[in-house]
């Protein structure tokens, strides 16, 4: 039946089949008018069908001339939809191009109402026919968007409670209801938290609340203790987290919460089982007081991000993690949650152009690696939900309860990623009988399905470390493996764990699961070497932290802190060791960054310096002696242990990067590391001694390069003896040392040899302070000798004091005057019937030009410093000296009870007692003390208890200064922590790149600002590496021309004229290659990390951003040409992507004129012009 036949008989109300009227003149007359609107139509209907071609063929023509047809349709959208419309006859608004239309609903965005883009509806015209009339195609449309609108209320009504409260009810005939269930608990910090999310559950008319409660337990495998039969009917007492198994729910009197049953919202006036379920119902368990709202309605959705390798391959860079989010929540608000719970760092701009946009995100493996979209390859942050490539931007999708939402970098139509699993793997050799780190524990992705075995083996492979495996009988293993750090092949006993469980107890094809923690061992046993012993691991990261105290040195014993001066109490006590562990030794503490190093028995503990919790510890190849005088140096902390050895750990993860070997014993035992370290210029210095209970004997020096802890030398004590207490100084070019022999040595710090000696005393246990050409020494007995120190080395005696009867305190200098601990000159009887002979604890203060004794301290509070009676109280510490408002302060220990801090003001006739330990922590104390730089004061006594007093300022507040590659493949420095206002260290080694020249360190990453090294640091920030491209070898390359122009010649050999391509950098940075479909194509601009700053390298940009290709493929300028696009990306930081609309901001792009893309805009205007003519004559 023809169009006009069956508008006639619908219009004149007969039904097909029936006679016609009687009257037939009104039928004639109804006829004529029913010929003229379907003439009408028609022409209405031809004139769509030129105006969709026309348009048509003005997108294939832009298209042609490198403009996106997104971009023209936004720029025309208006007029075109205009002229369309205009084609439609007034009266027509239901059949033929109906509302439905794409012509009818398009917008000035170029989105249609259905949608599909503008461009997507002109692809599908120009397509050709389909087979259907557009009747046909009409009442399709109408079908897929009822469809598309039910299917969206069926989605919105499983995870909506209003929506199920609005649901039509379930037909009479099924006899069923379906209501919605979900439980809403706590986190453990109370905050409320999706137990299980909401389900759709259908049961029987006449159910039950309770019913549908047990049935959501039973789906959700959730652990839930409900009484069917309880004295008010069905009662729920508890549910147990499914996060926490360890978290279970029940009434708590002292605040009232309990499971309150939620009925569409309201707290429900029944019981579960007292309430019968209509369809549609909406029912919640929340764990909340009585009186608390109905619980914010929640979803939960997992999200992800894969990112790519150095070699381009997928890399997972976020795994899965499972989110909850309030209802109504998008894929933009589930993405910042991950990026920031993952620790990622993402640029995205919340309100851009096209809604939320994602720019770029960094590697989490590789700092200088920032991938962002990508123009000539046209990778991009792409979005896909449920394993789909999203249609709409994150921000415009809602989330349903189950989502999958992923992040991948790659291109265009590219699938969703490949299901992975990522691992960590590490492999320990062994080295002189100690366990040794071959690789730092690294995140590998593999495929998931993937074997212990495959992936061992391509580990191998890329790391380079040659191995040797078998695969026989079905058992398969490592034979041997290659040193990555010196080329040393161990074979034999190599095994693997998974999550510290040997691969003997595990399947041999076992398959990795994402979390699993591989290592490969060379070991026996079924225990991972490191658990509880040194892993040596050489390239460990070594940070450059600032110290408030870096060890037991005399130059650092004068401060400037606000310590106290008054009556002094603890901010915390930490207890290192047990009342019966005696012989377990305590080091002096470290103050470092923002955190305390303390070194007890076996490990290095690191503390918080506020609190005194132990955030890290860490094993030590061997104990300590009595004491350790550790230091700090260069990113790590040298550790000296018993038998003469020194270990170092970085100061950050307390990664052991080398161990010393031991030293031979002497006479009297094993080498006890008691001395103090001294560093220069990258060198440690440090003696031992073989010790007994009175004296000491073959001694070594040793001089130990910290960067690898190779021994340079080391020489016994050429008088026999040991270097108990004893440490280095420097005068010029030789060190200073003196040993329990009483001699005093000069060595050349090249060779360890001895330059010159003197014999001053019967023995020295005392490190040397060194002022110039002037070495002041304190003897054993009581004596202060000044020497002097020639050119060439050679030592004479100036003069000496008699200042105490005894000292082993190591001296300061301050303002001229000598400050020393040690005993008095004065005794007493005392001790077993007043037999004994004591003598009094004591601090001098000497005249460092006179040696005159100004002040001999004898006393604290009106008491002599002793231990009452029964013993002496002898000042064995480095005394502490504290210069405030004039006064200068000194601040020590004494070896009796209480073992507190004494406080001296130079010029008083006594001390006082400043810090009283309480009762059950007095005891002795030899240790010296440490000041942070808010004048805390920390130390430690024979009680085994470490001790911070307060002080009388604020910490000083630190900042990490990080150096980043730019984007280049090269080595950075490790980062600097460095105090408020004091400048960063200018890394002595400049970071070296393959083609380019390193240009100085800058602040920001386009390489605009350098920065000044003596600047104040006043907070975090990144110095990035500026790189300069190295000129060819064979000769500059010709300068790019403008549009349309020739470029410059090149000169040296081989030089060559450029030749200009004329294409610009085009026009509103649209990129050469067209656009990605709408809703998978990048929506903000990004910046290609590798930047130069050269001023040719500007100039260049502007032409040759956007070259040929084809002129890329010739050999005579292939080089030339990738080297000046490399350069203007670097420069520009690449031009701006956008959505299919027109960018609002040019400043936001690279701008330039494509003069065939005006040809072509131009031709698609006139185009236009002509349709709108000829609509408008048809028409009429």
């Amino acid at each position: 039946m023809g169009v006009l036949e069956r508008n006639m008989r619908d219009d004149v109300g007969q039904p097909q089949g029936n006679a016609p009227s009687t009257d037939n003149g009104g039928q004639m007359d109804m006829f004529e008018d029913e010929r003229e609107r379907a003439s009408l139509h028609r022409r209405g209907t031809i004139a769509r069908g030129v105006a969709k071609r026309g348009l048509v063929a003005f997108l294939a023509f832009a298209m042609a001339f490198g403009a996106t047809p997104a971009q023209l349709w936004a720029e025309g959208a208006e007029g075109i939809a205009e002229a369309v419309a205009q084609a439609a006859p007034p009266a027509e608004n239901g059949s033929g191009e109906s509302a439905t239309s794409p012509a009818a609903d398009l917008n000035a965005s170029g989105v249609v109402a259905n949608g599909d883009t503008a461009e997507q509806d002109a692809a599908a015209t120009a397509s050709g026919p389909t087979g259907k009339t557009e009747d046909d195609s009409t009442a399709g449309n109408e079908a897929t968007a009822a469809s598309t609108s039910d299917a969206s209320k069926q989605d919105s009504a499983v995870v909506s409670a209003a929506g199920e409260a609005k649901a039509q009810p379930a037909k009479a005939e099924s006899q069923d209801v379906a209501a919605t269930c979900s439980v809403v608990g706590t986190d453990a910090k109370g905050a409320q938290q999706t137990w299980a999310a909401a389900q759709r559950i259908t049961l029987r008319e006449g159910s039950t609340a309770a019913d549908l409660s047990e049935q959501l337990f039973k789906q959700a495998g959730l652990k839930a203790d409900y009484n069917p039969n309880g004295s008010w009917g069905w009662a729920l007492n508890s549910i147990t987290s499914p996060f926490d198994s360890g978290r279970t729910l029940a009434y708590d009197p002292a605040t009232g919460a309990y499971w309150q049953l939620f009925v569409n919202g309201s707290a429900s006036e029944v019981g579960a089982g007292g309430y019968t379920l209509k369809d549609g119902d909406s029912v919640v368990w929340c764990y909340s007081k009585y009186g608390d709202p109905a619980p914010v309605a929640q979803v939960a959705a997992t999200c992800s991000v894969v990112g790519t390798d150095a070699k381009g391959a997928q890399q997972t860079w976020a795994a899965a993690q499972r989110i909850t989010l309030r209802e109504g929540s998008t894929a933009a608000d589930l993405s910042e949650q991950l990026f920031k719970q993952a620790g990622l760092k993402a640029d995205y701009n919340p309100n851009g152009s096209w809604g939320w946009a994602l720019n770029s995100i960094t590697s989490p493996f590789d700092s200088g690696r920032t991938l962002a979209y990508d123009p000539a390859t046209g990778a991009y942050w792409q979005l896909f939900v449920n394993g789909s490539a999203s249609e709409v931007g994150a921000g415009g999708y809602t989330l349903k309860d189950g989502d999958s939402v992923v992040w991948c970098y790659s291109k265009y139509g590219d699938p969703a990623p490949v299901a992975q699993v990522s691992v960590t793997m590490e492999i320990i050799g062994k080295k002189a009988g100690m366990a040794q780190r071959w690789t730092s524990p690294s995140t590998q992705v593999f495929t998931k399905g993937t074997s212990i075995k495959d992936a061992s083996a391509a580990y191998f492979d890329a790391l380079g470390i040659k191995s040797k495996m078998y695969d026989q009988l079905g058992y398969w293993g490592v034979q041997s493996l290659v040193s990555p750090l010196d080329g040393t092949e161990l074979s034999g006993a190599w095994s693997f764990f998974v999550n510290g469980v040997p691969g003997s107890q595990l399947d041999s094809d076992y398959v990795l699961k994402s979390g699993d923690k591989i290592v490969w061992a060379f070991a026996s046993g079924d225990t991972v070497p490191g658990v509880d012993s040194v892993v040596v691991d050489p390239g460990a990261a070594r940070p450059n932290w600032d110290s408030d105290w870096p060890g037991f040195a005399s130059s650092d014993k004068v401060t400037d802190a606000p310590v106290p001066t008054k009556d002094a109490e603890a901010k915390w006590v930490s207890e290192l060791k047990g009342k019966n562990e005696w012989s377990k030794g305590i080091s002096d503490p470290l103050l470092v960054g923002d955190y305390l190093y303390v070194a007890v028995g076996s490990k290095l503990l690191k503390k918080n310096v506020d609190t005194g919790e132990t955030v890290a510890e860490s094993p030590l190849a061997a104990k300590i002696d009595s004491t350790s005088r550790m230091v700090y140096t260069g990113g790590v902390i040298l550790v000296p242990l018993s038998s003469g050895r020194l270990q170092a750990l970085t100061v950050d993860a307390l990664a052991t990067v080398w161990v010393t070997d031991e030293l031979p014993a002497g006479p009297d035992g094993a080498q006890q590391s008691l001395a103090s370290i001294t560093v220069r210029d990258g060198f440690a210095y440090f003696g031992t001694a073989s010790a007994g209970w009175s004296d000491s004997s073959d001694g070594y020096l040793l001089c130990v390069r910290i960067s690898d802890g190779k021994v340079m030398w080391q020489h016994k004590n050429e008088n026999s003896k040991g270097y108990y207490w004893a440490g280095l100084a420097f005068s010029g070019n030789y060190g200073v040392i003196a040993d329990d022999s009483g001699t005093v040595s000069t060595v050349d710090p090249e060779t360890g040899k001895t330059v010159a000696s003197l014999k001053i005393a019967e023995r020295v246990r005392t490190t040397v302070l060194v002022d110039g050409s002037i070495a002041y020494v304190v003897s054993a007995d009581g004596v202060l000798h000044k020497l002097s120190v020639g050119t060439d080395g050679t030592l004479s005696e100036l003069g000496k004091v008699t200042f105490g009867g005894s000292s082993t305190s190591t001296p300061v200098l301050a303002n001229g005057k000598i400050v020393v601990g040690g005993t008095s000159t004065e005794s007493f009887m005392g001790g077993y019937q007043n037999k004994y002979t004591y003598h009094y604890g004591q601090l001098a203060v000497i005249d460092a030009e006179t040696l005159a004794v100004d002040y001999s301290i004898c006393k604290a509070d009106g008491s002599y410093i002793r231990q009452g009676t029964s013993g002496g109280g002898d000042v064995k510490s480095q005394p502490v000296v504290s210069v405030q408002n004039g006064e200068t302060y000194v601040y020590f220990t004494s070896n009796n009870n209480p073992g507190g801090i004494y406080r001296y003001r130079i010029g008083d006739d006594e001390a006082e007692l400043l810090y009283t330990p309480d009762a059950k922590d007095q005891q002795y104390c030899m240790a010296s003390i440490s000041v942070g730089s808010d004048g805390s004061l920390y130390y430690v006594n024979d009680s085994g208890k470490l001790f911070a007093v307060k002080g009388n300022g604020q910490r000083v507040k630190r900042y990490t200064v990080t150096f980043d590659t730019n984007g280049k493949d090269a080595a950075m420095p490790d980062s600097q922590r460095v105090k408020e206002g004091k400048a960063a260290t200018e890394p002595s080694t400049k970071p070296q790149c393959k083609g380019y020249t390193f240009g100085g360190w800058f602040t920001d990453a386009a390489c605009t600002k350098a920065y000044d090294f003596s600047s104040p640091v006043t907070a975090d920030m990144t110095l990035y590496a500026k790189w300069v491209k190295k000129a060819a070898d064979n000769g500059n390359n010709g300068g790019s021309g403008t549009n349309g122009g020739n470029g410059g010649a090149g000169n040296g050999p081989g030089a060559g004229a450029g030749t200009g391509t004329g294409s610009g950098s085009g026009t509103k940075g649209q990129q050469t290659g067209g656009a990605v479909a709408p809703g998978h194509k990048p929506t903000t601009k990004t910046t290609v990390s590798t930047k130069t700053e050269t001023k040719d390298n500007k100039s260049d940009k502007k032409d040759s951003d956007k070259s040929d290709k084809k002129d890329e493929k010739k050999s005579d300028k292939k080089d030339s040409k990738s080297d000046k696009k490399s350069d203007s990306k670097s420069d520009t930081g690449a031009a701006s992507t956008t959505a299919a609309k027109k960018s609002s901001s040019v400043s936001e792009q690279e701008t330039g004129t494509n003069p065939l893309a005006i040809v072509g805009v131009a031709a698609g205007v006139i185009g236009l012009a002509v349709i709108g003519v000829f609509v408008f004559t048809k028409r009429r």
